[in-house]
């Protein structure tokens, strides 16, 4: 849609993907005011899009005799396979890779969706894509205008389990041989570590992966296992934060590294590969993503500094738990003006308080966001 005062166009995040009204009906269904909890539904339902998003499902199935109930092959996006791993094996299995610039627009828009419905001050949300200097726009019911970049990351990405006919499984850690309408007839479940997974139904139903997911979410006979998912997931969060390797979740976590020596003598990890990156880095805390999003936002506000009631932000799932330290809180207080901004004040060159602009006013996560004066 048009948003005819800032001469944008953008469109209401995730308008454009037919699972939209899941989201919907999830978010809607939230009975808890927990923001933790908010950041765990983030990355369960940011999993199911990295399934959705993944061409050729079925190529990258490996049997393992390790996953629990029926269930018995795996699918991950990390380079560690989870059931093996939780029965005490380093075993190898490599991520599956989604399309990147599909996740991208889906993590950015995921976000979106959760700022626009936690936000009762925001009147609209909206995605801009294209060559446009942000990538969405928020007015404030005060009518302020919110340019923000947006970058966010799950910190776990969960796998998926599926039910193989016996007659199709080889051995351990073998790839399976499906074609398409063979997955679709299969039973499939989200894996949320620990023992705990949520039943998806058969791979080709309608609005799979999210339609069973969300079902099973609103479904209060299943609140003791929700509260265990969720309370596993803030045992991963401490653990990434602190970079606590003597945590076992903690190598179940987006950029947690290389496993130990353990791994390549014991269980014949390959010599190169890790677990997991710090391309992955959850929330804003890859560093390259730091760096860019506090550059977007100079030049947003650059581009929009004689408009009036502006502001710039970034947009995340989560802050940066690990840099924020070195690269975040050094630019908060910071101020910057132009230099055709300078008055001659008793006879020096300066620049007023009401023409200098902060590096970016906001940082909109879901938890422990930098809002100054903003009510959301």
């Amino acid at each position: 849609m048009a948003i005819n005062k800032t001469k944008t166009i953008g469109h209401l995040p995730l308008i454009e993907y037919p699972w939209a009204g899941e989201v919907d009906r999830l978010l809607n269904s939230i009975k808890t005011n927990e923001t933790s909890f908010r950041a765990f539904l983030f990355d369960a339902v940011m999993s199911m899009a990295y399934i959705d998003s993944t061409a050729g499902i079925e190529k990258y199935i490996e049997h393992c005799d390790n996953v629990i109930d029926d269930y018995n092959a795996h699918i991950g996006f990390i380079n560690l396979c989870s059931p093996c791993y939780e029965k005490g094996s380093w075993r190898y299995q490599k991520a599956v890779k989604p399309q990147s610039g599909a996740l991208g627009k889906l993590s950015s828009e995921l976000i979106l969706k959760f700022v626009q419905h936690f936000s009762d001050n925001f009147e609209s949300v909206v995605a801009i894509g294209g060559g446009n200097s942000a990538d969405a726009m928020i007015v404030h019911k005060n009518g302020m205008k919110i340019f923000a970049e947006v970058k966010s990351a799950p910190l776990i990405t969960y796998p998926l389990l599926i039910k193989i006919n016996q007659i199709d499984i080889g051995i351990h850690h073998q790839r399976v041989t499906l074609i398409s309408s063979q997955l679709k007839a299969c039973d499939s479940a989200l894996y949320l570590h620990d023992k705990g997974f949520i039943p998806l139904g058969k791979i080709g139903t309608e609005n799979w992966p999210f339609k069973p997911f969300v079902d099973y979410m609103i479904d209060d006979k299943n609140s003791v296992s929700i509260e265990k998912f969720y309370q596993t997931w803030l045992s991963a969060k401490e653990s990434y934060i602190s970079k606590n390797r003597d945590s076992k979740i903690y190598s179940l976590t987006n950029a947690c590294g290389g496993p130990p020596k353990e791994a390549k003598s014991n269980h014949d990890w390959p010599a190169k590969e890790v677990i997991s990156d710090s391309k992955t880095s959850a929330g804003m805390d890859r560093t390259d993503d730091i760096k860019k999003g506090i550059y977007q936002t100079l030049k947003i506000g650059i581009s929009h500094k004689n408009q009036k009631n502006y502001k710039t932000a970034i947009i995340s799932n989560l802050p940066a738990y690990r840099h924020n330290e070195d690269y975040v809180l050094p630019f908060i207080p910071m101020l910057w003006g132009l230099e055709t901004d300078l008055k001659i004040f008793n006879d020096k060159q300066v620049i007023f308080r009401e023409d200098l602009n902060y590096a970016f006013d906001y940082i909109i996560t879901l938890e422990k966001p930098l809002l100054r004066e903003l009510v959301v």
